[in-house]
């Protein structure tokens, strides 16, 4: 599978669920296919899945979509076992293993490319929905089992090294924007004051 194909699958099914993604191509890549106001553009590897975690806890009633990568797991495993122990049934993880480091143009490759096994950890850490998929049709029945269902669903998308993202034109819109515009959704959608003014 190519990352972007998937990407391209997940955006025309995003409603009003809130989208976390972390610090690799596929930021780039789901800010080129979507500009729904309930993406949270995380700049910061090995946070994505922490900050979704919150939500997903914090929202119970809202859908949460983290897009991690395999590198970006691997930096913070312990969200890990927070995860399986806060089981939040409202949370979907996403892990893009392209088995390497390609957010950067050294491409060393990552333990994935070995031994380790992402889904598996997870299933160790108590995280019982975590599976694997290497084809987008199995990509396409994944995603839409978890957005119908309500339960916690880890899954792990094993894709090619892709530098599409190296071709996409950047966002304009800046890191602490994209912040404000995000809580100010949560605001409406929420009905509820995030955000109080200072003056």
């Amino acid at each position: 599978m190519i990352r972007y194909d998937c990407l391209k699958r997940l955006a025309p099914r995003i409603t009003d669920q809130l989208i976390v993604t972390s610090l690799s191509g596929q930021k780039i890549e789901w800010a080129s296919l979507s500009q729904h106001p309930g993406n949270l553009l995380v700049g910061t590897m090995g946070t994505a899945l922490g900050v979704g975690i919150g939500l997903a806890v914090g929202l119970p009633r809202r859908k949460v979509i983290v897009l991690e990568s395999d590198g970006s797991v691997l930096l913070s495993l312990f969200n890990l076992a927070t995860l399986a122990n806060l089981d939040p049934k409202n949370l979907i993880v996403l892990v893009f293993d392209n088995q390497i480091y390609s957010g950067t143009r050294i491409s060393e490759p990552t333990a994935t490319a070995g031994k380790t096994d992402l889904a598996m950890m997870a299933r160790g850490a108590g995280i019982g929905q975590a599976t694997t998929v290497r084809e987008l049709e199995a990509f396409e029945r994944e995603i839409d089992a978890a957005l119908d269902g309500s339960e916690l669903k880890f899954i792990v998308c094993k894709v090619e090294e892709s530098v599409v993202h190296r071709e996409i034109a950047r966002t304009d819109l800046d890191p602490m924007e994209n912040k404000f515009q995000f809580v100010r959704y949560l605001e409406r959608s929420e009905g509820r004051a995030i955000f109080r003014s200072r003056g």
